[in-house]
């Protein structure tokens, strides 16, 4: 049975070591993304601002079908030649498709021949029918057969860059005009990772009102982290990246506040303003590396959000996922991903991403009211019936948590806060834990043969293996924190009791005169994921990705492009 088959049929239903400080130095690959034309025309690094609105996108919809989404800037009709080579070898023996008057978000149809491990493009694109022809670099994209002729994938989560939180408040108010434009379009990440390519000791200075956008000088360092260090197969985000659901900081962006009362056409401009942005952020990585996201809750699409409607519109608009075609949703908002094979069967590695956000009316006042729905957790449990020996899960936080806040003094609803999987977690925090559907969704996930859940959500890496009920033998089945590549790690959330008796110790936040314990049960910010599944191995790294000291608990010794923790799961 092919996978499409497969899906088209479910749709209708610790290891841990500290690397030594003084080796903790990543070299470059010889691999690496590190884009050719920015050193040769820096102006159109990541993208040609004049005649587009952010770099294109490539994304695999399965083994051999992908698309490539291409966004002309407003008001410009665009010819584009798409120059490609299903191949190793050079692009100029390929073929060519060719588009004219194209505007508005355009995606390209390609088919890639499902046993090449890379896929060569360039685009060359021009005003309709005047001017010379430009062109982009040539892009290199690994196939997911990649993984079947080397037996070995890797794959980058990000989660939570929380880039909106650069808005102005309390004394970090910026004046520079041409910063504030920047700041609502993305742009301003796309001119410090420049920076930092030209000086990677580049800091913006104390007295700047570039110091106050301090996740965006994060966010460019995790992009230039990846483009020297890194060849993922994929990205997946862990949610937290637009913003739309935090209106709360949209008048610091230079935005009317929701409380001024916006009408239905401001929310949309809104919603797409701040996906486009999203794009332009990540336009650096979007031409040669996959990108996937699921919705975390400031993404704007929680049940309860009144702007859902319009981020989803923008959401399928720019940032085209795998859908019913693939045996995901229709709103392509959980989906799966098969990397390697298109038939069914071990070996496979399986990725589904799931929305914890769409499907709660209401904000979750306990732990039980969160859900993901009961069409997506039966479409979960047939998708699980797949064979294989490797089945990742992601969503951004879990279905419950601890009955807090953003903040443990916070009592009025439920934020999914901590790594609670299973009924005795719940324990005084539910009147019956078993209700928590957090807690069935573990009994699911370790059923159908789950290897780890991967989440977001609080900032931190942290690695706990669940549980088995009852003390039992079940296969193995972890929880991975994914950690954020922000800048500042809340210091004050790590000394609540509730998040000390469920992620232990800090250890030393660098800020602190002296060492709250010798033992660091979990890492801060800032920081990036990486999966390297190899044969029966399966690590998980967490690497540091800026340099935020002293606002972190990773100590200084461990520089950008280092890994911070490393634990290859058994199971």
């Amino acid at each position: 049975m092919n996978r499409r088959d497969f899906f088209r049929r479910a749709a209708g239903a610790l290891t841990a070591a500290l690397p030594d400080l003084a080796c903790a130095v990543r070299r470059q690959r010889r691999d690496s993304l590190w884009p050719s034309n920015l050193d040769a025309d820096p102006e159109t690094f990541p993208y040609d601002a004049e005649l587009f609105e952010a770099a294109e996108r490539f994304v695999f919809l399965g083994q051999s079908e992908a698309v490539l989404n291409v966004i002309p800037k407003q008001g410009k009709n665009l010819d584009i030649r798409l120059y490609r080579s299903p191949s190793e070898n050079s692009i100029a023996g390929g073929s060519v498709q060719a588009y004219s008057g194209l505007k508005d978000s355009f995606d390209i149809p390609i088919l890639v021949p499902s046993l090449e491990p890379e896929f060569r493009y360039r685009l060359e694109y021009r005003e309709i029918g005047k001017g010379s022809w430009r062109s982009t670099p040539e892009r290199r994209v690994k196939t997911p057969a990649s993984y079947l002729r080397t037996g070995r994938l890797e794959a980058i989560f990000i989660s939570d860059d929380h880039t909106f939180d650069d808005a102005d408040q309390g004394t970090r108010i910026v004046h520079d005009p041409l910063l504030c434009q920047q700041r609502l379009s993305g742009e301003y990440v796309n001119s410090i990772l420049k920076e930092l390519a030209k000086n990677p000791d580049y800091y913006p200075a104390p007295d700047s009102d570039l110091r106050k956008t301090l996740n965006a000088f994060m966010m460019a360092s995790t992009l230039l982290a990846i483009l020297k260090y890194e060849h993922p197969d994929f990205i997946i985000l862990g949610g937290d990246s637009t913003g739309i659901g935090a209106p709360y900081k949209w008048e610091g962006l230079g935005l009317k506040s929701p409380a001024s009362g916006l009408s239905e056409q401001e929310v949309d401009n809104y919603a797409q303003l701040f996906w486009l942005r999203m794009r332009r952020i990540f336009s650096a990585l979007t031409p040669s590396i996959p990108i996937y996201l699921c919705q975390g809750n400031h993404d704007g699409e929680s049940g309860y959000d009144p702007a859902k409607n319009q981020a989803r519109k923008y959401r399928k608009k720019y940032f085209k996922q795998p859908g019913l075609r693939q045996g995901g949703a229709a709103e392509e908002n959980y989906f799966p991903l098969f990397w390697g094979a298109e038939t069914v069967g071990k070996g496979v590695p399986l990725f589904l991403v799931l929305d914890n956000e769409s499907y709660n009316p209401v904000s979750p006042g306990k732990a039980e009211d969160w859900t993901i729905g009961a069409g997506q957790k039966d479409w979960l449990k047939n998708a699980l019936r797949y064979e294989t020996d490797w089945k990742f899960v992601f969503f951004h936080h879990v279905l419950g948590g601890w009955p807090r806040g953003s903040n443990e003094e916070e009592v009025e609803y439920a934020y999914g806060r901590g790594p609670l999987y299973v009924a005795p977690d719940y324990e005084g925090y539910a009147a019956d834990p078993n209700l928590v559907e957090q807690v069935e969704l573990t009994k699911i996930m370790r059923d159908g043969g789950v290897s780890v859940h991967f989440y977001g959500h609080d900032h931190i890496f942290h690695v706990r293996e669940i549980p088995a009920p009852c003390g039992g033998t079940a296969r193995k089945m972890y929880g991975v924190r994914l950690g954020s590549p922000k800048w500042f790690g809340e210091d004050y959330w790590y000394k609540g009791p509730l998040w000390q008796k469920h992620y232990g110790s800090w250890g030393h936040y660098q800020a602190d005169p002296q060492p709250v314990s010798l033992q660091t049960d979990f890492w801060g910010p800032s920081g990036y994921t990486k999966l390297t599944l190899n044969k029966d191995i399966v690590r998980v790294n967490y690497v540091r990705s800026g340099n935020n000291h002293p606002w972190t608990n990773i100590p200084p010794g461990i520089g950008v492009g280092a890994t911070v923790a490393s634990h290859i799961l058994s199971f």
